[in-house]
């Protein structure tokens, strides 16, 4: 249960127990929990569709959507879309990435990648209805956060024993990711089918992509590069989800 309590509170807003005290061991295995709190909130947002769907027209519902999606998760992945741009997108040393991702200044890189995650989710979101969107509301939130368990079980932490990155990525264990992998693939199968499947193999297909750019540029992951593996993630998902579903 505190495993569960700890991916919960880490990756949405719900607090259960602001004062859950956690060491690296219990981090790590918080992260065979990441399919399952991403397949809850995928659920609260499948519901907040539904009912919003009887009133709001399709774009506008897909526009509060984008907006909640990032509201129930503190814009945490949002903010971490922004850094790594800043940080990665153009060419720059290990050390002054690393700087990059720390200032608390947005820069043009950012706010590039991060309109671009949000205009494709609104687009995807707007392109789909009934059991399809609701479907992929299920299913990609629980897809995009397997994605980041992977990653940080298997790469290093950037900056050994400092920031969210290293806290949870510091020990390396298999057990955790494979389990929330299996969660989260049987999320998207059973939420989707075909559809579940193709936005599944595009998840993994976009990891190894991101694994291997960010292992070059900064020597591993940081909580930042996590986040916005979360949003690149449930991009693919979702653009996957529209040519199948």
């Amino acid at each position: 249960m505190k495993s569960f309590l700890l991916a919960l509170q880490f990756l949405t807003v719900v607090t259960v127990n602001s004062g859950l005290r956690a060491g690296s061991r219990d981090l790590v295995r918080s992260r065979a929990w990441y399919g399952v709190v991403g397949g809850l909130l995928g659920l609260v947002l499948a519901g907040t569709a539904w009912l919003l769907g009887f009133k709001l027209p399709p774009l506008a519902l897909a526009g509060g959507m984008v907006v909640l999606w990032g509201a129930l998760t503190r814009f945490l992945h949002y903010d971490g879309v922004a850094d790594t741009a800043d940080a990665l997108v153009h060419t720059t040393s290990r050390e002054r990435a690393l700087e990059i991702m720390k200032d608390t200044r947005l820069g043009s890189f950012g706010v590039a990648a991060l309109a671009g995650v949000m205009l494709m989710k609104f687009g995807a979101l707007a392109s789909l209805s009934g059991p399809s969107l609701w479907g992929a509301l299920v299913a990609v939130p629980a897809l995009g956060r397997a994605l980041a368990a992977i990653l940080a079980g298997l790469m290093p932490p950037a900056r050994p024993g400092v920031g969210l990155g290293a806290a949870v990525s510091q020990e390396s264990a298999m057990w955790p990711d494979a389990l929330c992998g299996a969660s989260a693939l049987a999320i998207a199968l059973l939420a989707g089918g075909l559809a579940g499947a193709v936005a599944a193999l595009s998840v993994l297909i976009l990891g190894l992509v991101l694994g291997l750019w960010f292992w070059r540029r900064i020597g591993g992951v940081t909580g930042d590069t996590l986040g916005a593996a979360i949003e690149a993630g449930e991009v693919a998902a979702l653009m996957a989800w529209c040519v199948v579903g």
